[in-house]
């Protein structure tokens, strides 16, 4: 008679001992009859030991898509910027003072996922506006729970890097995959906004594509951290009415103002 495979397999079946596990009185321990692999196991602590590697694996999946997206996925050019936090932040004047209370206090607010607003960071060149923009995001990076994902985004690097690659459709700087990555991270800093403006001889004014992937970026936003050299006022000229309304978005309170503090980089040009 020809022996079917099940109860080939049926010779191999565990072996139920009269012992029960030190840590389940109530669970029998089972013997395994596969050569080789006779282990005496409790099926209870097999089961409670795969649900806590199937725990690790997703605290690990979700560690890539939150706490290392702000290393993983950041657009950073000086790299200086991720040593930033707000006990190394340097403080010589009332002003930078003022503003690092400010920028601590709303980095506290942040930590809340519900919490929604802009916050602005305005005035002088090299005044410490990236260090403080950058320690608030190691801030809620580092101490929220739940945990949040967190991007750095220069943005004249970022534009510089999607027109430079218009053409390569396999590129990663594609536009449609950037604007889903920015528009899903809990929170943005759009660093140094208004520069990709700046460096045009001949115009104020962002150019149309500029202007158009910006407000795509703020339309899909409610908190987003943005640095920028310009006032109020010259946003008004380098942006579209729609775009400064996305930019100012929520952020009444949280206008932190650079008019006292010059270049902390200028001192190496005064000869």
């Amino acid at each position: 008679m020809k022996t079917s495979v099940f109860n080939s397999l049926s010779e191999f079946a565990p072996i139920k001992l009269k012992e029960t596990c030190p840590k389940h009185p109530d669970v029998h321990l089972i013997k395994s009859r596969i050569p080789n692999h006779e282990d005496i196991l409790c099926p209870k602590c097999v089961e409670e030991l795969i649900k806590e590697k199937d725990k690790k694996l997703a605290e690990r999946m979700n560690d890539r898509f939150t706490v290392e997206r702000l290393a993983n996925d950041s657009i950073v050019t000086d790299q200086d910027i991720l040593n930033c936090t707000f006990d190394n932040y340097v403080v010589t004047k009332s002003e930078q003072d003022i503003n690092k209370q400010h920028i601590t206090a709303i980095a506290k607010k942040y930590l809340n996922k519900d919490y929604k607003g802009n916050t602005i960071l305005s005035g002088n060149a090299g005044s410490g506006k990236t260090h403080l923009a950058y320690a608030c995001l190691k801030f809620v990076n580092e101490n929220s729970n739940p945990k949040q994902s967190c991007l750095f985004i220069d943005f004249n690097e970022l534009v510089s890097k999607i027109k430079g690659n218009f053409n390569n459709k396999s590129s990663k700087w594609q536009e449609t995959k950037l604007l889903d990555e920015i528009g899903n991270a809990d929170l943005v800093v759009l660093d140094d906004l208004g520069s990709e403006a700046s460096f045009k001889a001949n115009s104020s004014e962002s150019s149309e594509w500029n202007q158009r992937f910006l407000f795509n970026i703020l339309n899909r936003r409610n908190r987003t951290i943005i640095t920028t050299n310009l006032s109020g006022a010259e946003l008004k000229e380098v942006y579209n009415a729609k775009i400064v309304s996305r930019i100012t978005k929520g952020a009444k309170d949280n206008i932190l103002k650079f008019k006292e503090t010059s270049d902390k980089r200028s001192n190496m040009y005064d000869f």
